[in-house]
């Protein structure tokens, strides 16, 4: 649940610093999977990251 705040404008960020685009969009760029697990359950396997 939201609830109200007070909030300074120390937490206020000018848009002319952010590298947003006209168009609202971004860019996105992978991300590598440095590592992974795999646990063994009593039946299952599961992968985790």
């Amino acid at each position: 649940m939201l609830k109200k705040c007070m909030g300074g404008p120390s937490l206020i960020i000018p848009t002319e610093n952010i590298g947003i685009k006209d168009s609202l969009s971004y860019d996105e760029f992978p991300v590598d999977i440095l590592g992974h697990q795999v646990l063994k359950l009593r039946t299952n396997k599961v992968a985790s990251v």
